[in-house]
């Protein structure tokens, strides 16, 4: 696909970024592999669309958050990949892409706290469990927490 992504803006990440997008002809082959397209049905919803939509973002032609909630329900579970007669690594994209945006993101409190705990407990096992374990014994104060952090509690 033609862009016209200014690489030198976005960094080393840039030039990968700009070769996937050139490599994806729009043929379609992805869509049968993607759980999010399969489920939702939408075009956006779909590895070509997501695509689509980062070049526009990365060209200046949409803005961030008009993308991201398309872009957000990826699983990242790279199945397009193998799908892609056109050899785009969707992963090269998806993943730079995130971490960008990501930087830019407005987060509330309780984002910010969701996001600590994401970053601090589910890579490591022991800390997840131990965690897990002592939210079990807080579960009677559920109710006291704001809604968006109750369902770690719950879990």
């Amino acid at each position: 696909m033609q862009h016209k992504i200014s690489i030198e803006d976005f960094g080393p990440q840039g030039k990968p970024m700009a070769q996937q997008v050139k490599a994806c002809v729009h043929c379609g082959f992805c869509l049968p592999a993607c759980p999010t397209y399969q489920s939702l049905g939408q075009e956006m919803d779909s590895p070509r669309g997501r695509i689509f939509l980062m070049k526009e973002i990365l060209e200046g032609k949409l803005e961030l958050e008009q993308g991201l909630p398309y872009i957000d329900k990826c699983l990242g579970c790279m199945a397009c990949v193998t799908a892609c007669p056109s050899g785009v690594e969707y992963g090269e994209l998806l993943t730079p892409f995130r971490a960008m945006a990501e930087d830019s993101r407005k987060h509330d409190f309780i984002n910010r706290i969701q996001h600590l705990i994401f970053r601090y407990l589910l890579p490591y096992p022991r800390r997840f469990r131990t965690a897990a374990h002592i939210g079990g014994m807080f579960r009677s104060i559920t109710n006291l927490l704001p809604n968006r952090l109750r369902p770690m509690l719950e879990l």
